[in-house]
């Protein structure tokens, strides 16, 4: 398993040192912002320094994935789908961060980016439920019993948590190796917990994504020389979803992702407040930029936000052990 976490790490490395070098020669993939300054959002205005910056470094990470899943795939002698599904979750992402940097506007809607989602995570539930990798009930944290519940709400379950992991990782990506700073402690837990019970088929896709990680946090850490874009938060979030669910584990998510939810808490609040009673609980929502409104450094928010999720994370084992022994 080694030889592919140092497969995934160099291989990423690498890629993404050709590619930044590359963009830097274009202005294909630049964020360039021609805006007019009343039309900046706040957080445009914000980040002005970073227009330049190239992203869809998520391109790495996806190409890691695909690679390493056709190589095990061979090697086992069987085909992994859930691996190849995920890959979908970065060509949504790929195509949104496409029309922003191609056609100049703000990509696909939230209304699609959430029916994509959705279907994307139907599919995966469909596959895992018919092939009987998964079992249709709910273990939680400390506590040895588990609820058997109706396989349809249980599907439905699945997709849910799909789409808040999705979603909550892409919120939380707009601080410099903030998103990927989480995602590289996440998978460590399941690589952890994969370990544990035996699940070589996880443990492989979490032992891939956290050096795909850690390759591409080299470049994306402060201050960032690439984006991960869309292509790459999309396919993070739903990885971390899909092998806590083929591990039996899915109530898991909200511990180990409990930073990147709450700042998709963040999010609503702000909405909800503005739309009701036309006022800001936040400076900028999501918290993270709140924080940096506030004269937080980048590097301070990521480093004091990837402690959390550390924290969480041996919760998080704590009570997944406990149910274990």
């Amino acid at each position: 398993m080694m030889r592919y976490f140092a497969f995934s790490l160099l291989f990423t490395a690498a890629f993404l040192k050709l590619f930044i070098n590359k963009l830097s020669k274009t202005s294909f993939f630049k964020r360039e912002e021609n805006i007019d300054s009343n039309k900046k959002s706040c957080i445009q205005e914000l980040h002005k320094h970073k227009a330049a910056t190239p992203t869809m470094g998520g391109v790495a990470i996806n190409l890691t994935l695909f690679i390493s899943a056709v190589a095990y795939s061979i090697s086992t002698g069987r085909i992994i789908w859930s691996y190849f599904f995920l890959l979908s979750f970065g060509l949504m992402g790929f195509i949104d961060d496409y029309i922003k940097v191609k056609k100049k506007r703000d990509g696909i809607t939230p209304k699609e980016k959430l029916a994509g989602l959705i279907i994307i995570g139907m599919i995966i539930a469909i596959y895992l439920i018919v092939s009987g990798q998964i079992d249709a009930k709910l273990m939680f944290p400390f506590i040895s019993t588990s609820i058997e519940i109706n396989t349809y709400l249980y599907g439905a379950f699945i997709v849910f948590l799909i789409v808040l992991s999705c979603n909550s990782v892409n919120i939380t990506d707009g601080v410099d190796g903030l998103a990927l700073g989480i995602c590289s402690i996440v998978f460590v837990f399941i690589g952890m917990c994969a370990y544990q019970l035996g699940n070589d088929n996880v443990l492989f896709g979490s032992i891939i994504m956290e050096g795909a990680c850690l390759g591409t946090l080299f470049f994306n850490r402060y201050p960032a020389k690439i984006f991960m874009g869309d292509t790459g938060s999309l396919l993070l979030g739903g990885s971390i979803a899909v092998f806590l669910i083929e591990l039996n584990i899915p109530l898991w998510i909200v511990l180990v992702v409990c930073v990147c939810i709450f700042e998709t808490i963040s999010v609503i609040i702000q909405l909800f407040s503005l739309k009701f009673f036309n006022k800001r609980v936040f400076k900028i929502a999501p918290f993270h930029h709140h924080l940096e409104k506030n004269g937080w450094k980048e590097s301070t928010i990521t480093l004091m936000f990837c402690i959390i999720t550390f924290a969480s994370c041996i919760i998080a084992y704590l009570g997944f052990w406990s149910i274990i022994r």
